[in-house]
């Protein structure tokens, strides 16, 4: 084995790369907890494994993984941790006989508590209830199938109207989707939830109900305490964050489409252009973008794809998202790896058609903003430029934290990019980034070993043949931990 691939935790092998370029996360669960299943969803494409923390123990969590990095080792593919904090949840409290039926027209109270002893008043657990609602805005319950407006605020009670009325049971779950709540984005549960994701090295911590800039600067401070700089991601999930949504992805490693709940607080027609705005934001702040929620719904129990579903795969892959999501459909599915395998074969059959038309880079486009640019950002822009020109057959890396990648991917360049980093953890996180494949490296500081081994390593992991080229960024000196400031081409020999 090479020294290149030396520092990775086991020997890469030539189904490391593949020549997709957006990831797939999927969700562990009931039907991807073995061992064998998870290294089966490796090999069938898996990039991020999700661990989603409202479902599970830590001793749960803790199998998967070391499951999936024992996977990962075995079949020499780095794959990412994305532990899935659950965040505040509004739930209605326990009700006189588990249920109650409410009726259209009918007025209700809504009160902080847990248990129900009036037949007319809805406990909450949400002792803000109060201070956080408008007259005029909506309540949803049980996950938007009961809706309610709010008529009157009391002192210690609020009064809603019913209008669209059913059956609400125990414990299900409230939203206010016109009203910007005051619970913490981090739960008790979260914090002790974020000990043990950062303790067991997770490489991604999602942050749900996101509504403000403050509540990522919020976990950060938390993280940067712990001795960790692990990245977060936002989920966006409630209306609200959308009215500062440029902010909240400048705060934030990454966004993520969190349709479910954003179909819950906003009329589900409005879903698709909030996806849009989401990932144009994203765009703008140079930050990944995942899309999650029902991509594959019907192959939770079925073993195909409906067209509808496929087509929504395909618009994700050409709206510009870095991954795409996979929940109950690897969960708890039926059909866990061929969910995976069905998606990996959408992205493909998509990329292959959009990569044939012009590239996404066109300097001639970007001449005003060249002034503000940083060195890193020229590199980027001319390493697409000069694969794109010499038909290379990767862009080459050499990156400590994966900066000079993950500018690279923004421009979305048809060309695959390889980061060579010291640090195995960097080298997981970007797998989650739109086209980056990470490859750790023993020898990273010593720029002549680092440089001979390359076209070996490349070869043996498939990406080159002799004779190709490739465009390698750097910072030299590579010892001093410079910031990308050197262009080199190569012909491989």
């Amino acid at each position: 084995m090479s020294s290149l691939s030396g520092q990775t935790e086991a020997p890469l092998s030539r189904n490391f790369f593949d020549r997709r370029h957006t990831k797939i996360i999927g969700t562990l669960g009931p039907s991807s907890s073995t061992y064998e299943v998870q290294k089966q969803l490796i090999e069938a494409g898996l990039n991020v494994a999700r661990l989603n923390f409202s479902h599970g123990d830590h001793e749960t969590h803790a199998k998967n993984i070391e499951s999936i990095r024992r996977a990962s080792i075995e079949t020499g593919r780095p794959v990412a941790l994305l532990q899935d904090l659950q965040g505040p949840k509004i739930r209605v409290g326990r009700l006189i006989g588990g249920q109650m039926d409410i009726k259209n027209g009918e007025y209700y109270r809504l009160r902080y508590g847990i248990e129900q002893d009036d037949p007319k008043v809805i406990p909450i657990d949400y002792r803000g209830l109060v201070h956080d609602v408008k007259v005029g805005q909506r309540v949803m319950m049980d996950d938007g199938l009961l809706l309610l407006q709010v008529d009157a605020v009391k002192e210690d009670a609020v009064i809603v109207r019913v209008e669209e009325g059913g059956l609400l049971k125990n414990r299900k779950g409230v939203n206010f989707p016109d009203s910007k709540l005051s619970l913490p984005a981090m739960t008790d549960k979260d914090s002790k939830d974020l000990l043990f994701g950062i303790a067991n090295r997770v490489d991604y911590i999602a942050l749900s109900f996101v509504q403000d800039p403050s509540d990522i600067h919020q976990i950060k401070a938390m993280i940067k305490a712990l001795g960790s700089d692990v990245p977060v991601i936002a989920k966006i999930e409630k209306t609200t964050a959308m009215e500062v949504i440029d902010a909240i992805a400048e705060a934030a490693d990454a966004l993520m489409v969190a349709r479910g709940d954003l179909g819950v607080e906003a009329n589900v027609e409005r879903v698709p252009n909030l996806q849009k705005k989401i990932i144009a934001a994203a765009a703008r702040a140079g930050k990944p973008v995942i899309i999650a929620t029902q991509m594959l719904e019907s192959m939770i129990t079925n073993p195909r794809a409906s067209a509808a579903e496929v087509a929504d795969v395909a618009n994700g892959v050409l709206d510009g998202a870095d991954c795409l999501m996979l929940s109950g459909e690897v969960a708890s599915g039926r059909y866990p790896v061929e969910c995976i395998k069905r998606m990996a074969s959408i992205i493909e059959q998509v990329e292959q058609w959009t990569f044939k038309r012009a590239s996404r880079v066109d300097l001639a486009t970007l001449h005003d903003d060249v002034g503000n640019w940083e060195v890193h950002e020229s590199i980027a822009i001319s390493a697409c430029e000069a694969a794109d020109t010499l038909k290379a057959k990767a862009i080459v890396c050499l990156s400590l934290t994966g900066s000079i990648a993950r500018t690279i991917s923004k421009w979305r360049p048809s060309t695959p990019i390889i980061a060579v980093t010291p640090r195995p953890d960097v080298a997981r996180r970007l797998a989650l980034v739109w086209g980056v494949h990470g490859i750790p490296n023993s020898s990273f500081y010593n720029a002549d070993t680092v440089l001979q081994d390359l076209p070996k390593v490349l070869k043996d992991i498939g990406i080159v043949e002799s004779g190709d080229v490739v465009v390698i960024t750097a910072g030299i000196p590579i010892n001093q931990m410079k910031p990308s400031n050197t262009l080199k081409i190569n012909r491989i020999p």
